[in-house]
């Protein structure tokens, strides 16, 4: 059976997508370059235990890429949930709530946009 082992991409669907990618790069510390072709802002996030790279990408509310519905949630996999929420408040970024189970330590925030984020460190592993 298939299963899903990763995220292929992260697609942000925005109003304004120059404040938004802004936004990331200044509080989450994810870069973006823009695209005068379509207008969208594209990046990667790496990930140096496994080698693989994520695509991550913001584009036009209104446009081709534009979903029925703007409602997403992204979970990023962090290496040390405290300490990164513990920066976030630093940047001014509201954190919803943390959540600890045996599994992972889950935060929780939302971009200006509205888009909710999870945030989630595996305690289980030896990262």
């Amino acid at each position: 059976m298939a299963k899903i082992v990763g995220i292929g991409a992260v697609m942000i669907h925005a109003n304004d997508p120059a404040a938004l990618a802004k936004w990331y790069s200044d509080r989450l510390g994810i870069q973006t370059e823009y695209s005068e072709e379509d207008g969208c802002y594209y990046g990667e996030l790496d990930d140096a235990a496994t080698g693989r790279f994520t695509p991550f990408g913001i584009y036009p509310a209104q446009g081709v890429l534009a979903p029925n519905s703007r409602s997403v949630m992204v979970n990023y996999r962090v290496d040390d949930l405290d300490h990164y929420v513990q920066e976030l408040k630093l940047r001014d970024v509201v954190v919803d709530r943390v959540l600890v189970y045996e599994y992972g330590k889950f935060g929780y925030i939302t971009d200006p946009e509205g888009n909710p984020i999870e945030l989630w460190e595996d305690v289980d592993s030896n990262q």
